[in-house]
Formats: structure tokens, sequence, C-alpha cells
């Protein structure tokens, strides 16, 4: 029978946390599916891992091409090389309850995208479509294409599902409340590298320039989202220095519109 779902994880040297998410898809109510772990070149013996598995499809990258990238390849995989009526996507650090996607598969349509309920590591809850989860049928995919690959980190599932998704394409994002599930990572002060800043800068700057329309209110959104950032640098975050110079260079790099992989999480280089 052919799998009516692909199922995309995108993983990168988060093993522990891989085996977790892929033992709750595996053990699905709704198992008419292809599993799919893309990974982006991780070091910590994801892929000896992979290799021992038989019942997962393995898309292994030859560089880290982040989030961005590895959405990419996996919802190109499944939309130019199956048949599969929907792509469910989630990172490597999203557990999904038993039902989640039997729930989801009952209440999406064509023109519909469907995400679960989340709750975060921190209680937090979402309501919002991200890669935690949401299910999305080809047919809407083949009318917006893939995610930007050139974003890399930050934003990249905003852009996809939200702005282009959901905004300029129109389609629905509805909320099931009844399919749930567990985003189990969450972010936190001085344990973020400098590189994530460079990133989440440049892109920020990017999608509220380039990707949505001007206006009085966005505008001063962004510069209040900046000068937010700015602070919680100079107020609450050690490594001040790298961190301030990673945030500027992202500033540059966004407002000139110089995207892609522009800092080697690895060994921060700047290339």
């Amino acid at each position: 029978m052919k799998p009516d779902v692909g199922v995309v994880i995108v993983t990168y040297n988060r093993l522990n946390l891989l085996k977790i998410t892929l033992c709750k898809v595996l053990a699905q109510t709704f198992n008419n599916t292809e599993v799919l772990v893309v990974d982006n070149n991780s070091t910590d013996g994801t892929r000896d891992y992979l290799d021992s598995l038989s019942k997962v499809s393995k898309l292994l990258l030859t560089e880290n091409m982040g989030p961005a990238g590895g959405f990419y390849e996996g919802i190109k995989y499944f939309t130019e090389k199956s048949d599969v009526k929907y792509v469910w996507l989630m990172d490597d650090d999203f557990f999904p309850f038993k039902s989640c996607l039997e729930t989801l598969v009952t209440s999406v349509d064509t023109n519909t995208m469907v995400f679960p309920y989340i709750r975060e590591k921190d209680f937090i809850s979402r309501r919002d479509p991200g890669w935690w989860g949401v299910l999305i049928p080809i047919s809407i995919i083949k009318k917006v294409g893939y995610p930007m690959k050139e974003l890399f980190f930050w934003t990249e599932d905003s852009e996809y599902l939200l702005h282009r998704i959901r905004g300029q394409y129109k389609y629905k994002a509805k909320w099931v409340s009844a399919a749930k599930g567990v985003h189990f990572t969450k972010r936190e002060t001085n344990h973020r590298p400098p590189w994530k800043f460079y990133y989440e800068t440049r892109n920020m700057l990017y999608m509220r320039l380039f990707e949505r329309e001007i206006t009085m209110r966005r505008s001063l959104k962004l510069v209040k989202s900046w000068m937010k950032l700015l602070g919680s640098i100079l107020l609450k975050e050690n490594n001040k220095n790298e961190k301030l110079k990673m945030f500027f260079r992202g500033t540059k790099d966004g407002i000139q519109r110089k995207l892609g992989k522009k800092v080697d999480p690895v060994s921060g280089q700047y290339y």
C-alpha cells in the first residue's frame, strides 16, 4: 500500500532527541506513512544510528544546510519522488502524542494545512504552525513551492507557513486542538552562541524589509524588534562583543539582502 503521508524529520547533532521523536512517530495510530530523516551532516553518531534502522528512509546531506535547507530537501523529496498526499513536518525535538497524526489527517483538506496543539517545555502553548507537526497537502506545496533554503536558520518556517502559504496564497491554517504534541527545547539566555544572533537579525530585517508590505505600523515594529534584540544582548547576554559583532553583521547583510549560509555554526566563521 502506498503511503498517504510523508514524514520529514530534520536533525543535526541531537541524537538523543531524535531517538525519542522517531519512537513517537513510528508508534502513531495512523501508520500509512513513509518516515524520512534528513540529517544535516551530524557528527554525533546519528548516521551510524540511522544505518541501523530498516523502517526509516534517510537523506544524508553532505553539509549542514540548517533547518531551511533540511526542510527544503525533505519536502522536495516527497513532492518529486513520491505519491504521498500530505507531508508531516517536524524538528527532532517534537514529540507527538500517539494519535496526533490520525487526528490531523481527519481534519485536513486540499486547501488547508493543519497543525496540533503544542506545549513547550516551559508549558507555553503555541497556536501558529511551525516545524512542530504541521501537516500540509502536497497540492498546496505544488502551488507555493519549497521553503527558502537561503535563510539557513531562523524565520524560515514563518516565511513558508505564515507569510507565503497563508499570507500570499491565502490557504487556510487550521489549529487542531485535539491533536497534541510537546516541543521539548526552549530558548534560554546565555545559551545561544553568537552565530544565532547573526541569522536572527539578518533574516528578521530581510523578511520585514523585502518580503512583506512596508507600512508605518510594521516599520515601527521592525525598529522595536531590532532595538529589543540589541538590548537583550547588552543587558542579558554573556560574550557580548562576539554577539554584538554578529548582530551588526546580520543588520548589514539583512539590509543588503545577502542571504545564504554566511556564518558556520561549528567554527563561528563568517564567510
